[in-house]
């Protein structure tokens, strides 16, 4: 599995706009019980253009990602992927998200960092 490092500043990236605060502060047992911190801006676009009504974009987008993050695994745990460190990045299988299956990762920013929600790079 191709895996980028990992994001040392996420402010700086979510004064750029790439990231987003994700305010959830649940904890997920598949993340090793850490809370989501930040979200990619287009992985939220794409979740709360889901939404039925555009008043429900944001409860439909937190609901959706809770329910990615359950089925996340650690990525090292994949074959081939043996000698990778554990907790830094978890992965799901696909899913619709817009008219695509896409994979959904959730990445430490540093050892025993923020989990971040992000669609793979090229995806």
């Amino acid at each position: 599995m191709d895996r980028h490092s990992p994001i040392d500043d996420p402010e700086r990236l979510v004064a750029t706009g790439v990231l987003r605060r994700y305010e959830d502060g649940r904890l997920h047992p598949a993340l090793g019980y850490s809370p989501i911190s930040y979200v990619s801006t287009r992985l939220w676009d794409e979740l709360t253009a889901l939404a039925i009504a555009p008043s429900a974009a944001t409860t439909t987008a937190h609901a959706l990602l809770r329910a990615i993050a359950a089925d996340a695994v650690d990525a090292a745990l994949a074959p081939g992927n043996e000698r990778a460190p554990h907790n830094d990045l978890y992965v799901t299988h696909p899913a619709y998200i817009g008219p695509h299956r896409r994979v959904v990762w959730f990445q430490r920013a540093g050892p025993r960092g923020l989990i971040i929600a992000t669609l793979p790079p090229g995806s």
